[in-house]
């Protein structure tokens, strides 16, 4: 009678010690539905968040810190569809190529930034939830030794980092 108490207490151990160490699985930040929405608009899984592009990049003249015009629909379409599915923040990173002076591609980087931020919250974020920040030349993507290159450097980058 004792041995069948003590294989009952030890079996209950077991199983409540093995529990404990089963890897629970991470669980998403994201719904399927928000998931579903920035996969759609083209957002990109990278190790810093969902980034989205247009044409892989909100790309700029030299010297412009304006969205063209379709630029500013998609990016007007893409604010109201983030928010439909309640993603409220967003950060917008500006970028230059190696065109002209350090300081002055650090303030032209951030008019970008800017001017893509202010296009989120016309379509309804909330100016505190979007943070723009200018990059300048820092973080080329492409070389600055071809035109090629410097046109895929001149770049806004939107990234989503929570719900």
């Amino acid at each position: 009678m004792m041995f069948g108490r003590i294989s009952i207490i030890l079996t209950a151990m077991a199983a409540l010690l093995l529990g404990g160490c089963a890897t629970p699985q991470p669980r998403s930040i994201w719904s399927a539905e928000q998931l579903a929405v920035l996969k759609e608009e083209n957002f990109v899984q990278t190790g810093r968040g969902w980034e989205f592009t247009v044409d892989d990049r909100l790309l700029f003249a030299t010297d412009e810190s304006q969205p063209s015009a379709g630029q500013t629909e998609i990016i007007g379409r893409i604010a109201k569809r983030l928010l439909s599915v309640g993603i409220q923040h967003a950060e917008v990173e500006g970028h230059t190529d190696k065109t002209g002076t350090t300081e002055y591609n650090d303030q032209l980087s951030k008019r970008r930034a800017d001017a893509v931020a202010a296009l989120l919250t016309t379509n309804g974020f909330v100016a505190e939830n979007v943070r723009a920040t200018g990059l300048g030349e820092r973080f080329p993507i492409e070389t600055n030794a071809s035109a090629t290159g410097r046109r895929e450097n001149r770049r806004v980058v939107i990234l989503i980092t929570s719900p």
